[in-house]
């Protein structure tokens, strides 16, 4: 074990909890004005702690009460950390960059004055055949690619909207800022002009019947190569109730949001979500999506989810709160003892739900809303109670790290800021802080797992365009998914010992789609805590 500070190395809100670690025994340290080396304040580091997750001895640095805006570096022993900035709002610029990381991850065309060095050619713009029918051919241009490939999902994509949208929703104030696409300047927050990319996608994805086809992806395996030079064929594959339901709810929501800004848009969600629901109601029996024989599980890219009763929670509330029928409260009624109101990820999403209900305008069953909420606050008081036992504050067991972890700390800060909102429990925002600190830099690896922010970050991440393009810099603003023990990628499997330590088990290398893939649904529920957090100030904490 090497000594070593690791620290958030983007910054700290002026007025909120900050905290380092120091890696192995430290007595005392300083934190250092950066332009004049001028020691700004110095303190005791805790004692030290053995962290189960990396196996390594902790000495925890807090230096909360220093509340000086400026640029610092922390000093310890003959240790010294990088740079880091004390502001009132140190994330508005990842906030906006993981939001451009979601332009940069758009089907079709880039154009240079708004991508830069990382635009390209149009891709997968060709009519797509049916799976199941391929004398059929649709039209599923635009929307996202997933992750690492040139995959897209509806569920995947109603995930990444469900983040978005509720983001906007709830802290709208947070999403002032241009974030440079080309819809820039058009009257519309650009949060709300690249869900619209999403949505488009989504509806393009709808049968007639009201049905949602579950994806667009290639059947097999597509090599490291520029989004235009994808010639794999691509398929649509069939409708599901999992895709269905979700893109229901998502139609539902949005339909009320884009109300203000697009009344012609916002009726054709609106008609599209009784569509999907209809469609659901003539296919009452559930049968799970699986990929068709033959369809390889990297090549198509999915996941098997049994469990239908999130997703249908999820409509319903989003279809009460839109219209009121009582239809739509006596099935929440019905559905709530069956599902998780913590579950912010695409296999489930019963959490959004859960916002929608207990956040909504609609009249609330008292029974239920309290059911939501304790199951909210269980959770947050479990999650603050694992990072007060880490010695870097992460909101983690050993086991919690597997495939997606980053992903799930970012699931996890959103349960604990409904928590806070619901609570009032400082606890729970400073729990925030810490798994944005963690993602940010305080971790046992010392990497800030978002590129292009950071003095140390990811610079090969599982993510096509990044490889191919012969830049040396990936793709900016993007989210990987962060240490795996399971090992699910023949990389970690040979170059990752069995027996390192759970959040250790991590490569940057674009070989690690298990450690080191992107996913929009990781930038999104980033999206959504940057944006939390980067809307609060000292005066309006206590209104929020």
């Amino acid at each position: 074990m090497s000594k070593k500070i690791v620290l958030n190395q983007l910054g700290y809100i002026s007025s909120m909890p900050k905290t380092a670690a120091f890696v192995g025994t430290a007595e005392s340290f300083q934190i250092v004005d950066a332009k004049t080396g001028k020691t700004m304040f110095s303190g005791l580091t805790g004692d030290s702690v053995f962290d189960p997750s990396s196996h390594d001895t902790v000495s925890p640095i807090d230096f909360s009460s220093f509340n000086m805006c400026g640029k610092y570096y922390i000093k310890a022993g003959r240790k010294k950390s990088c740079v880091f900035e004390i502001s009132e709002h140190p994330y508005k610029a990842l906030k906006t960059g993981l939001l451009k990381g979601l332009y940069y991850n758009r089907c079709g065309i880039h154009d240079k004055r708004f991508a830069g060095d990382y635009a390209h050619g149009k891709c997968h713009s060709d009519f797509v055949p049916l799976f199941e029918n391929p004398s059929k051919r649709l039209d599923v241009s635009g929307g996202w690619h997933d992750s690492g490939g040139y995959g897209k999902f509806s569920v995947c994509t109603c995930t990444t909207l469900g983040h978005l949208l509720y983001a906007y929703k709830l802290f709208p104030e947070s999403f002032n800022d241009i974030t440079g696409i080309p819809e820039s300047g058009n009257g519309v927050p650009d949060i709300l002009n690249e869900c619209r990319i999403g949505l488009e996608w989504l509806l393009k994805m709808q049968a007639r019947d009201g049905g949602v086809y579950h994806k667009a992806a290639s059947a097999e395996s597509v090599s490291f190569v520029m989004p235009e030079d994808d010639h794999s064929e691509h398929y649509v594959f069939p409708r599901s109730h999992q895709a269905t339901a979700c893109s229901c709810a998502v139609f539902s929501l949005a339909s009320r949001i884009y109300r203000d800004f697009d009344a012609d848009f916002s009726q054709r969600l609106h008609e599209a979500s009784i569509n999907a629901w209809i469609w659901l109601m003539n296919n009452p029996k559930f049968v799970p999506f699986e990929n068709p024989p033959l369809i390889a599980l990297n090549a198509a890219g999915d996941f098997y989810d049994d469990n239908f009763d999130d997703d249908m929670f999820w409509a319903v509330c989003e279809l009460y709160e839109t219209t009121g029928d009582k239809l739509f409260h006596d099935r929440i009624h019905e559905l709530c003892g069956r599902i998780s109101a913590i579950g912010f990820i695409n296999r489930d999403n019963g959490g959004f739900g859960a916002i929608s209900y207990l956040f909504g305008s609609q009249p609330k069953d008292s029974r239920l809303e309290q059911m939501l909420q304790v199951q909210i606050r269980i959770k947050a008081d479990n999650l603050y109670s694992l990072s007060k036992k880490s010695g870097y504050g992460t909101a983690k067991s050993p086991d919690d790290y597997i495939r997606g972890s980053n992903m799930y700390s970012m699931t996890d800060s959103i349960t604990l800021i409904l928590a806070y909102k619901i609570f009032r429990c400082e606890e729970y925002l400073q729990t925030v802080c810490e798994q944005v600190n963690y993602i940010l830099g305080k971790n046992p690896m010392g990497m800030c797992y978002v590129t292009g922010f950071g003095s140390e970050s990811v610079k090969h991440p599982h993510h096509r365009p990044s490889e191919a393009d012969d830049i040396e810099e990936p793709v900016p603003g993007l989210l990987v998914c962060g240490p795996s023990k399971q090992s699910q990628d023949d990389f970690t499997q040979w170059n990752i010992p069995s027996e390192a330590p759970p959040a250790k088990c991590y490569y940057d290398i674009s070989y690690s789609f298990s450690t080191n893939e992107t996913t929009i649904y990781c930038n999104s529920a980033a999206v959504f805590v940057a944006g939390y957090l980067d809307s609060l100030t000292k005066n309006n904490r206590e209104k929020d």
